[in-house]
């Protein structure tokens, strides 16, 4: 992997840092709704801070979605954007967890869960690719069940933090369905490179036999 700084201004780039940049609005904006940093900000019945913080969540899963259209359809992957895409997507994932926090202190202990399992499956998925990287094995793109677990996180998610009046018990139910999903997603990562990698010890042993 060689990274070539000049690849920023790709416009797949462009938008991950775009995503990067939000995230500190993102926080503010829902922190300070939250009444944890200044007073409310009460925009409105129908436009407050809280639906101004899901609307900035949709534009980043938007510019997510984009910027591996326009990756792919214009021949613009780099590895600075292989760096860079996964990052800002468990940056702002983090961020938004950690931001519930806030919001459901009730049951804090559950998305404690919730974040302790993205950032053990995020640590042990980026050891096990530089692990496979070193090896010259590929693992390939992200598999439909990983991308189905981060349907489901973002659409949670955005129902948590936009709508005011999500009952503890349904903001419970919705996140445990979270962290079902995250976790069945690096299960079934884990099945799937324990494959590849028996896959490569076989075909070693073959060229060696060869």
């Amino acid at each position: 992997m060689k990274i070539n700084i000049h690849d920023i201004t790709k416009i797949p780039n462009l938008l991950s840092l775009l995503r990067i940049a939000l995230i500190p609005v993102f926080v503010v904006v829902f922190l300070w709704e939250n009444g944890e940093i200044g007073y409310s900000l009460d925009i409105g019945e129908e436009a407050n801070g809280y639906i101004i913080a899901a609307a900035i969540v949709i534009l980043s899963g938007l510019t997510d979605a984009a910027d591996g259209f326009i990756a792919r359809r214009f021949n613009m992957i780099t590895d600075l954007g292989k760096v860079l895409d996964p990052f800002a997507d468990k940056l702002t994932q983090a961020a938004v967890v950690v931001c519930l926090f806030f919001r459901y202190k009730d049951i804090w202990e559950l998305i404690a869960a919730l974040l302790l399992l993205i950032v053990v499956k995020e640590i042990a998925m980026l050891v096990i690719g530089v692990v496979f990287l070193k090896k010259g094995q590929d693992l390939g793109g992200a598999k439909w069940f990983g991308k189905l677990a981060t349907i489901v996180f973002y659409v949670l998610v955005i129902i948590l933090l936009g709508a005011p009046y999500v009952s503890i018990m349904a903001a419970f139910v919705m996140i445990s369905v979270m962290i079902v999903f995250t976790a069945l997603a690096f299960a079934l990562y884990l099945r799937e490179y324990c494959i590849i990698w028996r896959e490569g010890r076989l075909q070693t042993d073959n060229d060696r036999k060869d």
